[in-house]
């Protein structure tokens, strides 16, 4: 009888422990967070995650205008942590699983296109920092302290990432596969992507410029082989194949625009760097981009010479940089050009024009003959070209460049002074410091200056990491740059890599910079 009395409480008991177990997981269940996702989904947050978006703190380290204002902030080169791209570098994974629950071909867009998503986003990390997790990274629980790989076998790998999705995209391609979606790039046009793949690929080899005598990289083959065969390796052909973010309203306005225009409208003015380059060159550019100064135009000067347009030097002291820009004496950017509407332009990310002055450094370097377009030169100029033709600077006539008045408010209430500018390129190409100096150092440091006028406003970082390569331009420093007078090399770790992952973290330190997290350690790619 005893036993005849527990069995049954005892069966209860364990029926009941279940059917807690059971309602414990299911209240913890959100059943209005799905939990598969459509890879086509997961692919519009990675492309979003490409994006970078002028009018922030890298166009301030590229010296392409200054912060005259300390409440919004300064032109330091105070480093703090570089661009942390492995919660999208989880979602390119979680993109190649989906796809293949979905039902997928084996060869598909997302997993090919998934291995170009690796290489940009690593490199760029990488170029920011310097070794970093990479093979054992992106395990999740079965792995929460990846080892570090040296910046070598990520470029390496990336590389390699990069010729397969070249040849991956062509077969694809060549059998029309049309289940690509959610593409606001390029429409989901794959013969777009490869075009895209190997430009990156050749910026990729002109940031590994120094390390040309590694075997196992094989930079200058890697580059002639892409030039030598346009059928197998296609590059963009004009800027129609931009990789470029293209902003819409509402809900991704530019980020200067008549709602922002009365919040920092005058706290930023161009800088030296730009502005200098570009008056010396006598270049129309200036005209669109930036606005003469109101003080040297009251002091007699046209606002159509370029003698009334003038930058400040980063590296002044921003108190000193604040009187001057408010009493006029600095041009400021565009604010026309750049405030007038919520759309502005669209923001390059990879172009054609950097393509042509990184096919032109190459060829300049002696890496290959020449390309599909030609010689150093030809390349050479059709970059500037097209980088003017993104302003709607005319090769031969007249432009009206337009400039608001000093004082007069934003938005609609705008005042305008207009002037028109009279255009040659071929007078502009001819004089001596804009005339193609030949397969040489000055010729190099030509197209190298060039580049960096295109980039104005474009592509993040990469002009401060073309100057950390090769010094072009010169970058100038002092109290407002800080860090003792030095442009930073590198930016920090992650926070959470130095918590969470902390013994490979200081093996990563001590192997690259003497154990020291620091902006001014100088990684494998620049030695």
């Amino acid at each position: 009888m005893k036993y005849t009395l527990y069995i049954p409480l005892l069966l209860a008991t364990v029926l009941a422990a279940t059917a807690c177990k059971k309602s414990f997981n299911d209240m913890n269940k959100n059943d209005n967070k799905p939990a598969t996702v459509q890879a086509s989904l997961l692919l519009n947050g990675i492309l979003y995650n490409m994006y970078d978006a002028p009018s922030t703190m890298k166009e301030r380290w590229c010296q392409y205008y200054c912060c005259n204002y300390d409440y919004y902030g300064n032109n330091r080169y105070d480093f703090g942590a570089g661009d942390d791209y492995y919660a999208t570098l989880k979602n390119v994974v979680k993109m190649e699983e989906e796809v293949m629950k979905g039902g997928a071909a084996a060869l598909n867009p997302y997993t090919t296109l998934a291995k170009f998503f690796k290489a940009y986003f690593f490199t760029k990390m990488s170029l920011a920092m310097g070794d970093l997790p990479m093979t054992n990274a992106l395990q999740g629980r079965a792995n929460f302290t990846p080892d570090y790989e040296s910046q070598k076998k990520i470029f390496q790998q990336s590389l390699l990432w990069l010729d397969s999705c070249n040849n991956e995209l062509a077969q694809l391609i060549a059998v029309n596969d049309n289940t690509l979606e959610r593409d606001f790039y390029y429409g989901n046009d794959l013969s777009k992507w490869q075009k895209l793949v190997n430009t990156y690929r050749i910026r990729l080899l002109l940031h590994l410029s120094k390390r040309t005598d590694d075997a196992d990289l094989n930079v200058k083959q890697q580059f002639a082989t892409i030039l030598s065969d346009n059928a197998k390796y296609p590059v963009m052909t004009d800027a129609s194949d931009n990789l470029q973010f293209v902003y819409v309203a509402p809900g991704n306005y530019y980020p200067m625009n008549p709602g922002t225009f009365g919040f920092d409208g005058s706290r930023y003015n161009t800088s030296g760097t730009y502005i200098g380059l570009l008056t010396q060159l006598q270049d129309p550019r200036v005209f669109v981009t930036a606005e003469p100064a109101a003080d040297l135009v009251k002091s007699g000067n046209s606002p159509t010479s370029y003698s009334a347009f003038l930058g400040a030097s980063p590296g002044e002291d921003l108190g000193a940089m604040y009187i001057k820009a408010n009493g006029g004496q600095y041009s400021l950017i565009n604010r026309r050009h750049y405030y007038q509407t919520y759309l502005g332009e669209p923001s390059i990310q990879i172009g054609y024009a950097e393509m042509c002055f990184n096919i032109a450094e190459g060829i300049a370097r002696g890496w290959a003959n020449a390309g599909a377009k030609g010689s150093a030169e030809d390349y050479y100029i059709a970059g500037i070209k097209t980088s003017m033709a993104y302003y709607n600077i005319p090769e031969t006539g007249k432009f009206n460049a337009l400039f608001i008045k000093a004082g007069s408010p934003g938005g609609s209430d705008a005042k305008y002074d207009t002037a028109a500018i009279t255009v040659n390129f071929n007078n502009y190409y001819a004089q001596t410091a804009v005339t193609y100096a030949g397969n040489n150092t000055a010729g190099i440091t030509q197209i190298l200056n060039q580049k960096y006028l295109a980039l104005f406003r474009h592509s993040g970082l990469e002009s401060y990491f073309t100057y950390r390569r090769t010094g072009v331009p010169n970058f100038t420093t002092g109290p407002g740059t800080g860090n003792s007078g030095r442009i930073a090399t590198r930016f920090q770790y992650p926070a959470p890599e130095k918590a969470g992952n902390t013994t490979n973290y200081t093996k990563a330190l001590q192997s690259q910079f003497n154990g020291n997290d620091d902006i001014n350690g100088v990684m494998w790619i620049i030695k």
